[in-house]
C-alpha cells in the first residue's frame, strides 16, 4: 500500500551512548520534486525518502541505528521470547553513576495507511514503566491506550476489540502491543506488523538472514518480479555475478542432523527447535567456457555485502517499507553506495514511499560529483560531548547559509564547518615519531639535525 510505512520521527533517551533525549526527524523542511517524498494525510507532513547520519568513529552514529533496531526487537520479542522473570535486556548509557537507575525511552512517529501514529515506551532493567499509543486521524491526537507502572491500562474509546484477556496476560516486562498481537487483536496487530514488516534492519548481526532473503528471492525469479529485480541488481553492480544457487546438504549431513535433533528433543522435550541442516550458498559467474560456481566464502567482502543488501533493498522498495542500515559504505565502492541511495531518492525507482536511514563515512554523497543529491534536511551528524562522552545527534539544518544553491556540502563537512569530524592532535603524532626513533619529543629536532650531518652509512 502506498505510503503504508512512512517513518516521521524517532526519539530515544538513555540507550548505549545516547544518554539524553536524541531525535531523528524525517519530516521534510523543503519540498523537492526531484526526490520521492511521502505525504501523510492530516497535518500536512511530508517525509524524506533518505536520511544519512555522519560522524567520527565512536561518535554514536551506529547506536542511533542500534536503538531503532532494539525498539523493533522489543516489540517483536518481549512477550514471546523474553524470560518472564528475567527483566528487560536493555543496554543503557553506562558512563554515569548508577546507570541502571535511569530508564530508557523509545518513541516512534510513523504513518500507517496514511494516518500518523505515535507509539512509545519507557523501560528499566526490571519492567516496563510506561507505554502509550496514539493516532491522528484528523490531525488531533486520539488515545488508543496508555500504561503506567502499578496502574491498570487506560484505554481510549477508539480502541476496539477484546482488551481484558490481553491485560490478564500482560507481564511487567512485556509490552502490551506484543501481547495484543500474539492474541490476534486486529487493530493493534496492524501496528505490530508495521514494525515487523514495515521496518527492516541491516546490520552485521543479521547478515545471515539478509543473505537467505536475497537467495530466496533470486531462486523465485522465474515466478516473481522480485526475483528478476535481484538478478538485475546483482548484474548492475558489475561484480561478475550472474546468479545464486543453494547447495543442499548431502545424505550423510542430513542423517547426522536428524540424529542430533532426536537426541536434543529426547533430552529437552519435543518443543525445542533445532536449526535445519546447513545449506551452502553458491555464487554463479559466467565466463569463457561456461558458468562456474564459487562458495560464498570465496567471494570478496564487497560482493558478500552487496548480496546481503540486495534482497532487503528490493523488498523495501516494492512494499514501501523503511530500511535502516548501519555503515552503508562499509566494503562497498562509493559508486555502488551512491546508486543504492539513488534508488530510494528517485521518484522513478521509489514509487511506494520507501525510506532509507543509514549511517556512513562516505562524504562523497554530499559532493557535487555524486549522482544522487542529498538535501540539507536529509543529513544528520553525531558528536561526543567532551565531558560526559554522550552522543549528540543534530541536523545540518541547524547551520544557516546565505546561498544554499552554491553550497558545497562535502567541502564544508570535511573542513569541519558542521562538526562531527575527528580532532587529530599533531603534537601527539610528533611525540609518537620521536618515541619510534628512540628519543623524546623535545630532542627529536636535535636528532634529526645530527642525522643530516652524518655521512651516509656512518654508524
Amino acid at each position: 500500500m502506498l505510503g503504508a510505512a512512512v517513518l516521521l520521527r524517532f526519539q530515544v533517551t538513555n540507550h548505549a551512548s545516547l544518554r539524553d533525549e536524541q531525535e531523528l526527524s524525517l519530516v521534510a523542511t523543503d519540498r523537492h520534486e526531484s526526490r520521492a517524498e511521502g505525504e501523510v494525510a492530516g497535518g500536512g507532513h511530508r517525509a524524506v525518502p533518505v536520511a544519512a547520519i555522519y560522524g567520527t568513529n565512536a561518535s554514536g552514529k551506529s547506536n542511533v541505528i542500534d536503538a531503532m533496531g532494539w525498539m523493533r526487537a522489543a516489540i517483536l520479542s518481549s512477550f514471546r521470547r523474553w524470560d518472564p522473570s528475567g527483566g528487560v535486556p536493555r543496554r543503557p548509557f553506562a558512563l554515569r553513576e548508577r546507570p541502571s537507575s535511569f530508564p530508557s525511552t523509545f518513541v516512534m512517529d510513523f504513518a500507517l495507511d496514511g494516518v500518523r501514529h505515535e507509539y512509545g515506551f519507557s523501560v528499566d532493567d526490571v519492567e516496563v514503566r510506561e507505554e502509550w499509543l496514539y493516532y491522528y486521524p484528523e490531525a488531533r491526537a486520539r488515545r488508543l491506550y496508555e500504561r503506567k507502572r502499578g496502574e491498570p491500562v487506560a484505554f481510549g474509546r477508539w480502541l476496539t476489540g477484546h482488551r481484558k484477556v490481553i491485560s490478564e496476560l500482560l507481564r511487567p516486562n512485556s509490552l502490551y502491543l506484543s501481547v495484543a498481537a500474539a492474541q490476534g487483536h486486529p487493530q493493534l496487530g496492524r501496528v505490530y506488523r508495521w514494525f515487523q514488516s514495515g521496518m527492516r534492519m541491516a546490520t552485521d548481526e543479521d547478515f545471515a538472514s539478509r543473505l537467505d532473503h536475497t537467495v530466496r528471492l533470486c531462486l523465485d525469479g522465474s515466478t516473481r518480479e522480485d526475483g528478476g529485480s535481484v538478478l538485475a541488481l546483482l548484474t548492475y553492480a558489475d561484480l561478475g555475478v550472474s546468479g545464486l544457487r543453494i547447495e543442499e546438504p548431502d545424505e550423510e549431513s542430513r542423517a547426522a542432523h536428524e540424529r542430533l535433533t532426536r537426541a536434543v528433543r529426547e533430552a529437552l522435550g519435543d518443543k525445542v527447535r533445532v536449526a535445519q541442516a546447513r545449506q551452502d550458498v553458491l555464487v554463479e559467474h559466467r565466463a569463457t567456457g561456461g558458468t562456474y560456481r564459487l562458495g560464498l566464502g570465496e567471494e570478496s567482502s564487497g560482493t558478500r555485502t552487496w548480496i546481503g543488501l540486495v534482497g532487503p533493498v528490493i523488498t523495501t522498495l516494492a512494499s514501501g517499507a523503511v530500511l535502516c542500515v548501519d555503515e552503508l559504505d562499509a566494503r562497498l565502492h562509493p559508486y555502488l553506495v551512491d546508486a543504492l541511495v539513488g534508488m530510494f531518492q528517485s521518484p522513478e525507482t521509489n514509487r511506494t514511499g520507501a525510506q532509507l536511514v543509514f549511517s556512513t563515512h562516505e562524504a562523497g554523497l554530499l559532493g557535487r560529483n555524486a549522482r544522487t543529491e542529498l538535501y540539507r534536511d536529509q543529513v544528520w551528524f553525531t558528536e561526543k560531548d567532551p565531558e560526559s562522552l554522550a552522543t549528540r545527534l543534530f541536523p545540518m539544518t541547524e547551520f544557516r547559509v546565505r546561498d544554499q544553491s552554491g553550497e558545497n556540502l562535502e567541502k564544508r563537512y570535511l573542513a569541519g564547518r558542521y562538526g562531527a569530524v575527528p580532532y587529530l592532535d599533531d603534537d601527539l603524532l610528533r611525540s609518537l615519531a620521536a618515541a619510534c626513533r628512540g628519543g623524546s619529543a623535545g630532542g627529536a629536532g636535535q636528532a634529526a639535525e645530527a642525522d643530516e650531518g652524518r655521512a651516509p652509512g656512518a654508524a
